[in-house]
């Protein structure tokens, strides 16, 4: 596929990194030195409208944006109201009478959600992201706002605005120092306030003014490799000694899909990473991880969208991940991994290329001691999906498909067809010519 026209998922930082929490392991409050608070960087529609034409001209008809921050929520309802109306408008100007898809998805905090919010995530298909950290001993330890108080209690009372409404959400921890320990109490813990759609990211940062582990150590916050390996099993296991049906975990239901012949929807396991980052005042990045001047990809008001994909520093970008380490080339878990994300190879020795990323020991651990009992999930999954799997392989030959499987646990964000700018009712005909029910087709 060209580089003019490609499936593309855009992350968009609405308020740059402006947030009203104050959480210890944020590293994108860092981006302060780039977009200063003071300048109160936010989004303009007229901006997020230019950039959106110019995004259906490689990513047309289909478009998927995950809103970030920061806090994007900090923007207000009003502003998010107009969002989705100038979305509809343009992917029907820009698509030329074909049916087109919007997924939107959003990343937050959970404090400043309230009933108003919650029924606009669930009028226009928003599916959210809140982040947990675990009960209030735990979660209150990092995740504090600028006075230094805990917000737990607020989170948690954000999440009962999305479930009285009915709203599609899933939660992300940060596994921490505080919570790396106790993997299976966490689990329990996650699922016994109803959560079955869960995510979970190691906290990896090197000492504030170090560009590595290696030069400087670790924050006190952060979790060292034997730590994770740990936690990635006995989280495993807790996991499905549960049920893998019940409870879904993103990033064991990326190797199911995985180890089922198709390839992960996480840039973390996939073969090659890029996506593309839109600050508030138009910059664009390849990744959120590296909102950094030396890859600043340029602006949405100077240069085209597609000039920017196509130019050398995307290129570069998207296929440093590919320049393994030795010891990666003869690596039996590889097609699970890939070299992993290429921003823990930076944080561990500080580059990326022919690096190997500072959890690789980890994977390690954890593939050789759970493979097995993942390779026999995978195979349960894939003959209840009627498909024909082969056990025991990791050879691509034997489980290469193209067509996505459901088994992760959720896509970018919830897909909504567009037909007309106003809300399709759920007994209207699809605006996406199926000839269904709305409830039927996109709506379902």
């Amino acid at each position: 596929m060209s580089a003019s026209h490609r499936p593309l998922s855009v992350l968009v930082k609405p308020t740059s990194s402006r947030c009203n929490l104050n959480c210890t392991y944020c590293f994108y409050l860092d981006k302060q030195a780039i977009y200063p608070w003071r300048d109160h960087p936010k989004l303009s529609l007229d901006t997020f409208e230019r950039f959106m034409r110019q995004y259906a001209t490689v990513s047309g008809p289909t478009f998927s944006f995950a809103w970030q921050g920061g806090e994007p929520t900090l923007m207000g309802l009003p502003f998010f109201e107009q969002v989705v109306h100038t979305q509809a408008r343009v992917a029907i100007e820009e698509s030329h009478g074909r049916p087109a898809t919007v997924a939107n998805a959003l990343q937050t905090n959970g404090t400043l959600l309230d009933d108003d919010w919650a029924r606009f995530f669930r009028e226009w298909n928003f599916l959210i992201g809140v982040s947990v950290d675990g009960p209030p001993e735990w979660h209150d330890q990092f995740r504090v706002d600028a006075l230094g108080r805990g917000t737990h209690d607020r989170v948690m009372a954000g999440i009962e605005h999305l479930r009285r409404c009915g709203v599609d959400f899933n939660v992300l921890t940060v596994v921490n120092h505080e919570n790396v320990q106790r993997p299976r109490e966490l689990f329990h813990w996650l699922v016994g306030q109803g959560f079955d759609n869960l995510q979970f990211i190691p906290c990896v940062e090197p000492m504030p003014g170090y560009a590595s582990v290696a030069a400087g150590g670790l924050t006190p916050y952060s979790i060292t490799p034997e730590e994770y390996g740990v936690f990635l099993g006995e989280l495993f296991d807790a996991w499905a000694d549960h049920g893998f049906r019940r409870v879904r975990i993103r990033s064991f239901d990326n190797l199911l899909q995985m180890l089922l012949g198709y390839p992960a929807e996480s840039c973390q396991l996939a073969a090659a990473c890029g996506y593309v980052v839109l600050e508030h005042n138009g910059d664009c990045y390849p990744c959120d991880f590296y909102v950094e001047t030396e890859w600043k990809l340029g602006n949405i008001h100077e240069t085209s969208l597609a000039g920017m994909l196509e130019g050398e520093r995307f290129r570069t970008f998207s296929q440093q991940k590919r320049r393994l380490h030795r010891d990666c080339l003869d690596c039996r878990w590889r097609p699970l991994c890939h070299g992993e994300c290429p921003r823990y190879r930076v944080t561990n020795v500080g580059r990326a290329e022919g690096a190997l990323p500072y959890l690789c020991a980890s994977y390690r651990q954890f593939y050789g001691q759970s493979y097995q009992r993942l390779d026999r999930i995978a195979v349960t999954a894939g003959r209840a999906l009627g498909l024909v799997v082969p056990g025991g392989s990791l050879e691509p030959a034997h489980r290469t498909r193209t067509v996505p499987v459901p088994i992760a646990a959720r896509p970018a964000g919830g897909v909504a067809a567009v037909g007309a700018p106003a809300r399709t009712g759920r007994n209207d005909p699809c605006p996406c010519g199926s000839g269904k029910k709305h409830k039927r087709c996109c709506g379902s």
